[in-house]
């Protein structure tokens, strides 16, 4: 099943500077969830380690993804794993991790979309849609362009960028079918009110 809700770590600025795995727990409290883990800064070990602390999260609703690591998914049995254009290619990777394994792509267009679909993606994120300090300086794509990109694309889509709760029903409205966040989620105080939210918002539409 793919995720509707899902929380993109950023390192201390996804997190506000928490540990993460206590962010998580909490976050949990308000509502199933699916994490990203996109820790660029972080060796082999560390990501390894970090990934054993979340793994009891599981039993408690946490869909874990990690970015880009095919070999980590597989050794510890992940959710999924989500790539981008300069990442191992899409189909190589479903070949790779079989059939089961959800396979998402960083896309930023139509095209790219579609490639993804084909090639065995199971979802896609598309960014940004609203402006976002993940990408300064970079404008947001606005609801008529996912509006544009999602129309007749196979796979499901993830809004992400500058998505909030309040803007949550206009990024379905336009045919996404759930959203990701970063500080949305990782940067407020309460966390799990963060997540009721979101939810909120997206059972609106279920």
């Amino acid at each position: 099943m793919i995720p509707r809700l899902c929380y993109i770590t950023d390192g201390e600025r996804g997190s506000a500077g928490r540990p993460l795995d206590q962010l998580l727990r909490e976050a949990l409290s308000g509502g199933p969830l699916a994490v990203l883990l996109r820790e660029r800064t972080l060796d082999g070990r560390a990501s390894e380690a970090l990934i054993d602390s979340l793994l009891p999260l599981r039993r408690q609703g946490l869909v874990l993804l990690v970015s880009r690591r095919l070999d980590l998914a597989r050794s510890f049995g992940l959710d999924g794993v989500q790539l981008a254009a300069d990442a191992v290619p899409v189909r190589a990777a479903r070949d790779w991790l079989g059939p089961d394994t959800l396979l998402g792509y960083s896309a930023h267009s139509r095209d790219e979309a579609l490639r993804a679909a084909e090639d065995g993606a199971s979802y896609v994120t598309l960014s940004p849609i609203f402006a976002t300090a993940s990408k300064p300086g970079a404008p947001g794509r606005g609801l008529a362009w996912l509006e544009q990109c999602t129309a007749d694309l196979p796979i499901p889509v993830l809004a992400l960028g500058g998505v909030t709760p309040e803007r949550t029903e206009g990024t379905l409205r336009a045919g996404a079918w759930g959203v990701a966040a970063v500080s949305a989620i990782g940067a407020e105080r309460d966390v799990a009110e963060a997540v009721r939210r979101f939810r909120r918002a997206l059972e609106i539409h279920a």
